[in-house]
């Protein structure tokens, strides 16, 4: 309850707005581990999108999303950009053919430039990551979303797929970059060094020394901070907050907590 407490009081903290007469833009970013169709999917898919209408995000990143033709189940990821008018970004490791598909997607409200996306070590596994290019009111975004190994052990396994992150994002990115997703370790984690080096975690630079949770306790998870909004150069965070954290009408969003991020462009130098 008193983390709780506390990621409530954090959620109404924020920066001071830059002098009205140079105003500097800005970027909301959410990530959200969807928790595929677990437990009641429609239900939660209603109070995911009322919740993401209402804050109108410029990016959305999911992870866990599922499509399964057998069981009736349409793109997670595409059923919510139809209902909040975003632009879908899908990528996986099963190809568009397959009756099932698992992976990452990226939601825009902004025009989609270009995209790619790249597998992750060990290759027998489902780890992918994906970039998109916006057009954020002329300004260009590389925005990228991964979903990295799940042990608390494996942190060996995730530093080799943060290198192959970061190996893509140096051959794909050429504008300020965002990374999101869930990184399955905290910001500070050994594995997550290479990354922190060259990003601020966004909730960490708003927040430092926060003791708080992205998953859900309630559900069976020991807590830990595991899912992040990484700012790269060009990027400076200026307010962070939980969204989807609570039950809405007796209905949990997630097995996950979201993050949402407001990022603001640096100044012309």
């Amino acid at each position: 309850m008193t983390r709780l407490l506390l990621l409530a009081a954090l959620g109404l903290a924020s920066c001071a707005a830059p002098p009205a007469s140079a105003p500097l833009a800005t970027v909301d970013v959410v990530t959200l581990n969807l928790w595929h169709d677990q437990d009641d999917w429609p239900a939660r898919l209603g109070v995911i999108a009322d919740t993401l209408g209402a804050l109108r995000p410029d990016v959305i990143v999911l992870q866990e999303v599922l499509q399964d033709s057998a069981k009736g189940l349409a793109n997670q990821a595409e059923t919510l950009g139809a209902r909040l008018g975003y632009a879908v970004v899908f990528a996986s490791v099963n190809g568009p053919d397959e009756p099932k598909r698992y992976g990452n997607a990226i939601l825009s409200r902004h025009p989609v430039r270009d995209t790619s996306w790249v597998r992750l070590r060990p290759l027998t596994d489902y780890r992918v990551a994906a970039r998109a290019r916006l057009d954020v009111d002329g300004r260009p975004l590389d925005v990228l979303v991964t979903h990295l190994h799940h042990t608390v052990e494996g942190d060996s396994i995730r530093a080799v797929q943060v290198a192959d992150l970061l190996a893509f994002l140096d051959r794909t990115a050429e504008a300020p970059w965002v990374a999101a997703g869930d990184f399955n370790a905290p910001s500070d984690a050994p594995s997550l060094a290479p990354l922190a080096d060259r990003a601020a975690s966004a909730f960490d630079a708003i927040h430092p020394g926060a003791e708080v949770s992205t998953l859900v306790e309630a559900l069976g998870h020991t807590p830990r901070w595991i899912d992040h909004v990484f700012a790269g150069p060009g990027l400076r965070p200026v307010d962070a907050r939980i969204v989807l954290g609570d039950p809405v009408g007796g209905v949990q969003p997630s097995d996950h907590r979201g993050v949402w991020a407001r990022l603001r462009w640096a100044p012309a130098e």
